[in-house]
């Protein structure tokens, strides 16, 4: 449950770091040729309905999980389908987690924030940290399952009862 909730936490975390941004972005005197790092999340009603479902035990983490990774791709993948509508390019982007390095006018990637299309805008350079965070916090919960099914695989239903036996050896006092 925590894994699926520190999952769902991580957009919302990255809303509200995006908006401590928007004054040293709106602010920079280039014309917006360097490139900021955008992440997009799913739809939050969709995030929660996903959750309740995980709580009321309609799924299982793993299913929760896997559900919440093909939201966030479906995010990234409108995300990119979208961008050629808009005044920037995607210079780079990993889409299954919803980070993208983009170029373009500063007034369509703040157009982007304002309209809800994404989440947060970080500097460029943030990009291949953010990349390398996820990459890594997928790694530790691949292992955390294999370990928790190496577990399960490795109770055995094990009885002392055929241990013991009657002798008959009592005397009676």
């Amino acid at each position: 449950r925590r894994n699926f909730l520190a999952l769902t936490g991580t957009g919302a975390a990255a809303s509200l770091a995006g908006c401590s941004q928007l004054d040293s972005l709106t602010q920079s005197d280039d014309s917006g040729g360097d490139a900021v790092t955008v992440a997009v999340s799913p739809d939050q009603e969709d995030l929660a309905s996903l959750n309740q479902e995980y709580q009321s035990g309609n799924l299982t983490q793993e299913e929760a999980v896997a559900q919440q990774r093909e939201l966030i791709e479906q995010a990234g993948s409108e995300f990119e389908d979208s961008a050629s509508d808009r005044d920037f390019t995607i210079e780079d982007s990993e889409t299954q987690y919803g980070l993208f390095r983009v170029t373009g006018s500063d007034e369509a990637i703040m157009g982007t924030l304002r309209d809800g299309t994404v989440d947060g805008i970080y500097p460029g350079d943030q990009y291949e940290v953010f990349v390398q965070q996820q990459q890594q916090q997928q790694a530790m919960r691949e292992q955390q399952q294999q370990q928790q099914e190496q577990t399960a695989g490795n109770e055995t239903n094990s009885s002392d009862g055929g241990n013991e036996t009657d002798s008959g050896n009592e005397t009676a006092s």
